[in-house]
C-alpha cells in the first residue's frame, strides 16, 4: 500500500529548480547539477542527485484509487480491500518534461499551452543538452529523458534532419558537377555551350551553399563554443569549406594547384555526409564503428607497424649495399613504398629473390611474416572486438546522437523559428506499452 500512496506525499523536489518569483531565479540550477564535476578527478559527481530528481518527474497513474472518508473506522476494511485490488504496476505514468526545458534561471518556455514566456532565455543550453554532453548513461536512459527525446524526434526532429540531409545532398550534387566537369575543360573560366552554362549555374549555387554552411558553422561555434572545438569532425567541416573557397581565387589566377585543393575539399565535403547517418539506427552504428576503428584501432596498429616498418626498411636497404643491389628499388623512398604495398596489397616486396643474398631474403621473409601473418590478424581481431563493443552500445549511442541533433535543431536566434518554444509541452501521460518500446 505504501508503494501506491507514497507519490501523494512526496515532496515536489523539482519545484526547487523552477523559477521563484520572490528570488527572481530558481533556488537551484538543475543544469549546474548535471554538469558539475569534481575538481580533483574531473568526473561528474552529482549523477545520483540528477537521477533522483529525474525519478521525481515520474508519477504512476492508477485511475480508480479509493478515497478517504470521514468515517474511517467504519470503512477501513472496505478501503483495505479496495487497495488490495489495485495492481502493483500501473498501466500509465504521468511524465513531467518542464524541468528538462527550463533556462538557467528556471523559467519555462511557455506560461501556458498557448502563451510563450517572454522572459525565457531562448539561447540558453537546455538541461536535455547538458545530459547528452555529460554522457551519464543512467540519465540518458532514464524514461523521462527517453520519452521526451522520442516525442521531439517524432514531432519535428526526424523530419527536419531529413530535410537538412536532402539539402546537403543537393549541395554535393551541384558541387560534383561544377568541379568534375570543370576539370575536363582546358580553361574552366570560359563558359561556352549548354553544358558549361549549367556548370556556371552549379558554381554559383555552390558558392551560395558554401556561404550558408560557413555562417552556419560560425553560428554553431558561437553557440556551443565550450564543446565545438573538442569535436574533431568540425575541423574536417572547416577544411572542406576553406579548401573549396580557395579554389575561386586560384581559378581566377589560372593556377593548376587549384585542382589539388579542389580534390581535397571535395573529399572533406563528402565526408561531412556521415553527420547525417543518424537518420536510421543502422547507418548510425556503421558510421560510429568506422570512426572508432580509425581513431582507436588504426592508430594503435599504425604505431606498431611504423616501428616494424622503419626497422626492416633500414635493415634491408643497408643489407642491399653489401651486394650493390640498392638500385633495385631506385631509392630508399621506393623501398619504403614497396614495404607499404606489401601490407596493403599483401604481395611480396620483390618477386625474384635470386637478386638478394641470404640475409636480405631472411629480412624480407621476416618482415612479411611479421606484417601479414601477425599484425594483420591482430588488427582483424581488434576490428571484430570494436564492432561487438559498438553493437552493444548502439542503443545508448543512438540516444545520445538523437539528443544532440534535437537540441541543435530546436535552437534558433529568432523566436518565431525556435522549436524549443513552439513544441514545448509541460508533461504527458505515457502508457506501459509505449515505455517498453
Amino acid at each position: 500500500m505504501m508503494s501506491k500512496t507514497m507519490f501523494f506525499f512526496s515532496v515536489r523536489v523539482y519545484e526547487l529548480f523552477l523559477y521563484d518569483d520572490e528570488l527572481n531565479r530558481a533556488k537551484f540550477s538543475f543544469g549546474h547539477f548535471i554538469s558539475h564535476k569534481n575538481l580533483k578527478t574531473g568526473q561528474l559527481d552529482m549523477t545520483k542527485t540528477v537521477n533522483s530528481v529525474l525519478d521525481r518527474l515520474v508519477n504512476p497513474h492508477w485511475p480508480y484509487l479509493p478515497e478517504k472518508t470521514r468515517e474511517l473506522s467504519e470503512t477501513s476494511d472496505r478501503i483495505d480491500l479496495a487497495w488490495s485490488s489495485v495492481p502493483d504496476d500501473p498501466l500509465n505514468y504521468d511524465f513531467l518534461y518542464h524541468l528538462l526545458e527550463v533556462d538557467e534561471q528556471g523559467r519555462q518556455p511557455k506560461i501556458d499551452e498557448h502563451t510563450p514566456n517572454e522572459m525565457f532565455n531562448r539561447n540558453s543550453v537546455s538541461c536535455l543538452r547538458r545530459i547528452a554532453e555529460s554522457k551519464d548513461k543512467k540519465a540518458i536512459q532514464h524514461p523521462v529523458v527517453r520519452m521526451l527525446i522520442m516525442r521531439k524526434w517524432n514531432k519535428f526532429g526526424h523530419w527536419w534532419f531529413c530535410v537538412q540531409a536532402a539539402f546537403y545532398t543537393l549541395f554535393l550534387t551541384v558541387l560534383s558537377y561544377a568541379l568534375i566537369y570543370g576539370s575536363t575543360q582546358d580553361d574552366p573560366t570560359k563558359y561556352s555551350g549548354k553544358a558549361n552554362g549549367l556548370r556556371l549555374f552549379c558554381e554559383v549555387l555552390t558558392v551560395i551553399f558554401l556561404m550558408f554552411f560557413f555562417f552556419e558553422e560560425v553560428n554553431e561555434a558561437e553557440r556551443e563554443w565550450q564543446t565545438y572545438f573538442k569535436d574533431p569532425y568540425n575541423y574536417f567541416d572547416w577544411l572542406g569549406l576553406i579548401l573549396t573557397f580557395l579554389v575561386i581565387p586560384l581559378r581566377l589566377a589560372k593556377v593548376k594547384f587549384q585542382w589539388s585543393l579542389a580534390g581535397l575539399g571535395y573529399l572533406f565535403n563528402f565526408l561531412r555526409l556521415f553527420k547525417f547517418s543518424c537518420v536510421s539506427r543502422t547507418t548510425g552504428l556503421y558510421t560510429k564503428t568506422l570512426a572508432k576503428i580509425i581513431y582507436r584501432d588504426m592508430i594503435r596498429f599504425g604505431v606498431v607497424f611504423f616501428i616494424v616498418f622503419l626497422g626492416f626498411c633500414g635493415a634491408l636497404f643497408m643489407t642491399l649495399k653489401a651486394t650493390d643491389n640498392q638500385d633495385l628499388f631506385l631509392s630508399y623512398g621506393w623501398l619504403m613504398l614497396a614495404a607499404v604495398r606489401a601490407l596493403v596489397e599483401q604481395q611480396p616486396a620483390e618477386e625474384d629473390y635470386s637478386k638478394f643474398n641470404w640475409l636480405a631474403i631472411l629480412i624480407i621473409l621476416a618482415y612479411m611474416a611479421m606484417v601479414i601473418v601477425i599484425l594483420l590478424n591482430v588488427l582483424i581481431a581488434q576490428l571484430s572486438d570494436t564492432y561487438s563493443e559498438a553493437k552493444r552500445n548502439a542503443k545508448l549511442q543512438y540516444s545520445i546522437d538523437r539528443m544532440v541533433i534535437v537540441t541543435r535543431l530546436e535552437h534558433s536566434r529568432f523566436a518565431r523559428f525556435n522549436l524549443r518554444v513552439k513544441h514545448y509541452q509541460e508533461g504527458d501521460r505515457v502508457s506501459e506499452t509505449t515505455l517498453v518500446k
